[in-house]
C-alpha cells in the first residue's frame, strides 16, 4: 500500500513539472517595449509596442507636417498591422481628413496580439492612403524579441 501511494505521488510530482513547463514555455514576453518612426513627404507615421500580462499592444498614428492644410483619403484601417506575416487587408469604408500642420490622426484604437513562442519575429506596419489625389504608402517591419 506504501508503496503504491509513492508511485502515485511521483507520477503526480512529474505530471505536475510536465505541465508547468509545457505552459511556462508555451508563451514568451516581449524583451522591451519599442518606438518606432517612419518619415515620407510631409508624414510621420508612429509605431510603439507594450508589453501587456497576456500579450503586446501595438499604438499607430499618421502625423502631418506639412505647412498648408491636407485633404487626406484612406480606407481603414488607416495603418495595417500584421504579426509574423505579412497580410495586409484595407476593407473599410473609405474616409476624408482634413490635416494641419502638427495633426496627429490616430482613427483606430491600440490593437492586440497574443504573445508567441519565444522568439524573434516581424510586425508589418503599412498605411496606404491620397493626399490631394497623390497616393502615399508608408511601410516599417519592425522586430520583435520574445523570451
Amino acid at each position: 500500500m506504501r508503496k503504491a501511494g509513492k508511485i502515485i505521488l511521483f507520477l503526480c510530482v512529474i505530471a505536475f513539472i510536465s505541465l508547468y513547463l509545457f505552459y511556462a514555455r508555451g508563451q514568451a514576453e516581449l524583451v522591451c517595449d519599442k518606438a518606432s518612426q517612419v518619415v515620407k513627404d510631409d508624414f510621420i507615421m508612429h509605431i510603439r509596442v507594450e508589453d501587456l500580462e497576456d500579450g503586446f499592444k501595438v499604438f499607430r498614428s499618421i502625423q502631418y507636417t506639412g505647412d498648408k492644410p491636407v485633404e487626406m483619403k484612406h480606407q481603414t484601417p488607416l495603418v495595417s498591422l500584421s504579426f509574423k506575416n505579412r497580410n495586409h487587408d484595407y476593407t473599410g469604408n473609405h474616409i476624408t481628413k482634413t490635416l494641419r500642420k502638427g495633426s496627429i490622426y490616430h482613427p483606430q484604437k491600440p490593437k492586440t496580439f497574443q504573445d508567441p513562442t519565444p522568439g524573434e519575429y516581424n510586425l508589418y506596419c503599412e498605411s496606404a492612403f491620397t493626399v490631394d489625389g497623390k497616393e502615399v504608402a508608408i511601410k516599417l517591419k519592425e522586430k520583435l524579441t520574445f523570451e
